[in-house]
């Protein structure tokens, strides 16, 4: 009588394969997950900009607008 090793079991294939099968899954999942992270990374970077962008702006024109209000003060000082 021949003794069968776990090797030449069938239900011993069937099982590695469904364990390699479920480690792909499981890396695609894991890899879905980070691509969104780093999208979410990505979209708040650009809305940092454009307040960055518009920050600027405001003080550009407050600068301007400072300006401007000194120069009416020494007219009129004149």
């Amino acid at each position: 009588m021949r003794k069968y090793a776990l090797k030449d079991n069938i239900f011993y294939e069937a099982i590695v394969l469904s364990l390699a099968l479920l480690f792909i899954l499981l890396m695609g999942v894991a890899f879905e997950k980070d691509h969104d992270y780093h999208l979410e990374l990505y979209a708040k970077d650009q809305q940092i900009y454009e307040l960055q962008r518009k920050l600027d702006e405001t003080e550009d024109l407050y600068g301007k607008a400072t300006y401007y209000i000194e120069m009416l003060n020494k007219e009129r000082e004149q």
